[in-house]
Formats: structure tokens, sequence, C-alpha cells
């Protein structure tokens, strides 16, 4: 049975005429310092990144016959909001086009495409994408972080003081921050360097990898359906663990605390501390496995 996606594939490989046409996009307006932006651009990858200028420009490529515009509600001066959007002329032209975006490093950007790779680098403020069959990559530290896509992966290289990440099938990959949330159905969850402060992790049926450092009187929920779950933890560390699983098994290396039965002899739990307690950790799992390890 040939389906939409390996017929576009097919006609793509044998007629080059498709990916051939591209025309130019050079466009810009001055900004303020925390401009807000909004662009829906149906391209191949979008490249956001903040820089030390007052204002805002878009450059790059797209497939000939496509509509873009970026529209300033201040025509002279520094406008606080823009619109922009990129039309394809048809669906194949989807798969074509590299885009920039140039904006205010403390700017808010709101970003929608289908199935895009964002990347986003030297933004300090606010950031929300979404895409549906494409990754989002996010470098440095932001204020402020949403980032969905379907079948995409989300890597979070930096810290962002607040963020909420979610997927369907994709991975999630981030390094701490101070109120973070994410979720995924069949994707793996893992978070790695930096300190978390609030955070709540969620899959379905992927596994949980938590290595990331604990702040102080830090609340964290680690929770999974059916996902393996790994937590690695400093060994002098003020925090208290509190682990439940209702048919799946506990393993403890991190302190000399050892599980017991849960209720009706089904599951397993586990409460211990590291310190003098202070800082709590949640976890979760119906039947996935849980292990507790020193960090390295």
């Amino acid at each position: 049975m040939i389906t939409r996606n390996s017929f576009i594939a097919v006609l793509l490989s044998c007629c080059p005429l498709f990916l051939g046409a591209q025309q130019k996009v050079s466009l810009g307006h001055g900004a303020s310092s925390t401009v807000s932006v909004r662009l829906m651009a149906a391209v191949a990858s979008v490249k956001v990144i903040g820089w030390d200028k007052d204002s805002v420009d878009l450059s790059g490529v797209v497939a000939k016959g496509s509509r873009v515009e970026l529209m300033s509600g201040a025509p002279a001066g520094a406008a606080r909001g823009m619109k922009g959007y990129i039309e394809s002329p048809n669906d194949l032209a989807v798969r074509e086009g590299n885009i920039t975006l140039r904006v205010p490093r403390d700017a808010r950007v709101w970003l929608k495409t289908g199935s895009a790779d964002i990347d986003v680098t030297g933004m300090t403020g606010g950031i929300d994408a979404n895409v549906v069959g494409g990754s989002i990559t996010v470098h440095g530290n932001t204020k402020e972080l949403r980032a969905e896509s379907m079948d995409g992966n989300i890597v979070i290289d930096g810290v962002a003081e607040w963020a909420r990440l979610k997927t369907a099938t994709g991975d999630i990959t981030l390094k701490g921050g101070t109120d973070v949330a994410a979720a995924t159905i069949s994707g793996t969850i893992r978070s790695f360097g930096g300190d978390v402060e609030r955070a709540r992790l969620e899959t379905t049926t992927g596994a949980l990898l938590f290595y990331s450092g604990v702040a102080k009187s830090a609340s964290i929920e680690l929770e999974t359906h059916s996902g393996a779950i790994e937590l690695a933890l400093p060994r002098k560390i003020d925090i208290e663990v509190e682990v439940a699983t209702i048919t799946g098994t506990i393993e403890n290396f991190w302190t000399k605390m050892q599980p017991s039965l849960g209720r009706e002899s089904r599951g397993m739990t586990l409460t211990t501390q590291g310190g003098t307690g202070g800082g709590r950790i949640v976890v979760r799992s119906f039947k996935g496995n849980i292990v507790l390890r020193p960090q390295k």
C-alpha cells in the first residue's frame, strides 16, 4: 500500500523541479528590547537567534511562490509586537526553506510550524514553540519556555526558570530548572546537570532518568505507568525520598534502607533520606521498576 508520505518521497526524488526553485527572504523592523513576536512558518527549519540589536530580522530562503509577511504595529520606531507568517504554495514545498529569525535577547517569541526543526540560541526572554513532526532544541538559559512536539525530540541545553515541555513519542532532555514540568507518552525523559528546585516529570511507557542536582528545599515528582525510573542523587544531600510501585520492584543503592512490600503484598515502598531532610522527592510507578543510585 502506498501512503501519502511515501508517494511524496518518491515524487521528490524523481522530480527535483519541486526542490529547485527558491526565493530569498529579507525582512526587518525596529523593535523594543522586550518585543513579542509571533511567527507561523511552513518551512523545513527555523533558527531563532537572540542578539543585542533593537530590531527583528527575518531572513533565509523559502520555496518559490511562498507568501512571507512580517508585520509591525509601529511603522516607525521600536515596535512592541510583531506578527509574521510563511505560507507554502503547496504541500510539497513545506519540505523546503530555511529561515533565521533574529530578535532582541529578552524578546518573547511564539513559533508554530508543521514539521520544521526548531533551533533557539542566545535567548534570555520567553519561547513558546509548537511543532508536529519536527524537533526543538534550545541552547542557553531562558526565563520562560514552553515547547511541544508531537513526534520530535525536545532538547533543552540550558536552565529555564519556568519550563513546560511535552511530546507524544519524542524524547525530552533537560538541565534542571526552577519550575519544570515535562511529559511524554512513549519517549524517554532525561534530566542531566543543573539543579532542580521544583519539577514534575512523567511518562506513560517511556523511561525516566534523573541525574540532575537538587536545590535546597526541592520539591520533585517523578511518575510513570510502566516505564523504568532511575534516580541518581548525591550522597551528601538534605532530601527525603518516597518511592512506591504497584507491581514493579524497587532497588536502593543510595542509602542502606531497603524497600518493603506494599499493601496486600503488592509492589514495594521505600522511605529514606540523606542528611537532615528538608527537600522532598516522590517517585511513583504502576508496574515499572525503580532504581536509586548515588551520583558518581
